[in-house]
């Protein structure tokens, strides 16, 4: 007997060790799932150094916890501290709050996403109004509305009107596309949206959010109209021109809230993606039922690339996200069903984008315990070149108006004659005709170019009308001083 319970007591003392030390493991294994701060500290600041960047905040949730939120940087131009509190403009991430909000009428049975727009705004109707009438909610939702990117993008310079009268607008917009004919990404159907929202509820678009979305989910700092903004605490944004960060103000944008213009702080960021990951609930609240979040995030539209549009949200493989910029500042949400990460950066730097995408990509590798790839680039290289570019032509201008009032000192014949006329004709007539022709195919909308990219955009048009403007000059000039040879002769 006392045999047996030896041998007894040595196996429970042998399992006592087991549990002990497989705690210990599992202890570990649960520490090492634990976000590392300080590299991602150490991270933020580098990139934040590298890239100039003036102030930027990060929210990074697990699960149905906040698990780290932090600000950087300035907020201003007076050297206020970024915090995790402080608003920020999202850009295009506002389109999963419209998109949202869509989804929860659709709860509601208020709007089906099959039905045609004009069943909710009877008025609605583009150029062609047969074709207006084909327009869904769904199309809108998925960027299948046949409205193009490039008068979305006009849309953005032209939004100081209400959200009725910017819709109203749109009587003279032609469809690029038929509806449901193929993606392509335009601000305008989210806009669309935004009325849609305001004639089935019969509240605005920020009373609606306000009411439905922002104070269920606790987000004390996000607002759908910048007047609203307690204290003027909103972030002020910057833009890069030739090279150097300048405090830059937002046009007003009361008529693309909807698609680009929402106001929000990491901390609240962090509260709407819990929700996004925990099927619409939030601290035991719903905002949205399982199934229509699940709809929400649906791949819809594909875009290229593996990738999908859901409805304001992009899909690829188990990875939802979407990124948004205005004229001076920059956001993007990061979802992967386990982990959500939010970025917000107070600038906005039209020729570094992929340099801004590149840090939430870092981020995203650090929160999985993966080591963020080593930028290679100078991120302001680029802009010495195109400043070099740029100098060159202002050279060519100001040599050229030069050589029209100084009077010749020889004249060219022969082949050299023909060198000089090719030459002549290419810089003052091909090269300048094809950049004002082709302006809106290469960069966009002028207005838009002007606005995202602030002094190369100006002289991107400006220069080549100088061109051209020289060359006429000295057409006209070469015309007279052939008739005086003529009439001499």
């Amino acid at each position: 007997m006392r045999k047996r319970h030896k041998i007894i007591s040595f196996i429970l003392t042998i399992l006592l060790v087991l549990t002990s030390v497989s705690g210990v493991v599992l202890g570990n294994e649960q520490a090492s799932r634990k976000l590392d701060s300080s590299a991602i500290d150490e991270f933020m600041a580098n990139e934040i150094e590298r890239l100039k960047i003036p102030g930027a905040s990060l929210a990074i949730v697990e699960g149905d916890r906040v698990e780290y939120v932090q600000g950087y940087g300035v907020a201003n131009q007076n050297g206020t501290e970024m915090t995790s509190e402080t608003p920020i403009v999202l850009g295009s991430v506002s389109k999963s709050f419209t998109a949202l909000a869509l989804m929860q009428l659709v709860d509601q049975g208020k709007i089906r996403l099959q039905d045609p727009v004009q069943l909710y705004i009877p008025w609605f109707h583009l150029d062609d109004k047969e074709a207006s009438r084909k327009i869904t909610i769904q199309h809108l939702l998925n960027h299948t509305s046949g409205l193009s990117t490039y008068d979305g993008q006009v849309a953005i310079s032209q939004g100081d009107k209400t959200l009725k009268e910017h819709v109203k607008g749109l009587a003279e917009i032609e469809l690029k596309h038929p509806a449901g004919d193929r993606y392509e990404y335009s601000n305008l159907n989210y806009n669309i949206l935004g009325l849609v929202i305001e004639e089935v509820t019969n509240l605005s678009y920020k009373d609606y959010l306000n009411e439905f979305i922002f104070k269920p989910l606790e987000m004390k700092n996000t607002y759908a109209d910048p007047k609203d903004v307690a204290n003027h605490a909103i972030a002020g944004g910057y833009q890069t021109v030739f090279g150097w960060k300048l405090p830059t103000k937002q046009l007003k944008h009361e008529g693309s809230v909807p698609s680009g213009y929402i106001i929000s702080s990491a901390e609240d960021m962090a509260n709407y993606m819990i929700a996004q990951l925990n099927h619409g609930t939030f601290n035991g609240k719903g905002i949205l039922s399982k199934n229509g979040m699940n709809t929400l995030h649906q791949p819809s539209s594909y875009i290229g690339d593996d990738t999908y549009y859901a409805m304001g949200w992009e899909v690829k493989d188990d990875e939802i996200s979407h990124n948004g910029w205005t004229e001076n500042t920059y956001s993007k949400v990061i979802l992967d069903g386990q982990y959500g990460i939010s970025l917000q950066i107070n600038s906005m730097d039209y020729f570094n984008l992929n340099e801004y995408d590149s840090i939430i990509s870092g981020v995203n590798k650090l929160v999985h315990h993966e080591e963020p790839p080593s930028p290679t680039d100078h991120p302001f290289m680029k802009y010495a070149v195109i400043d070099l570019i740029i100098l060159g032509f202002v050279t060519l201008i100001v040599w050229s108006v030069y050589r029209i009032f100084k009077p010749k000192s020889r004249e060219v014949h022969g082949f050299l004659r023909i060198l000089h006329m090719m030459f002549l004709v290419m810089v003052y007539w091909l090269i300048p005709l094809s950049i004002l022709i082709g302006f809106p195919y290469l960069f966009g909308p002028l207005s838009t170019v002007t606005l995202f990219a602030p002094g190369i955009g100006h002289l991107l048009f400006g220069l080549p009308l100088l061109l051209l403007i020289v060359g006429v000059v000295t057409l006209g000039k070469g015309i007279r001083t052939a008739r005086k040879t003529h009439l001499n002769a």
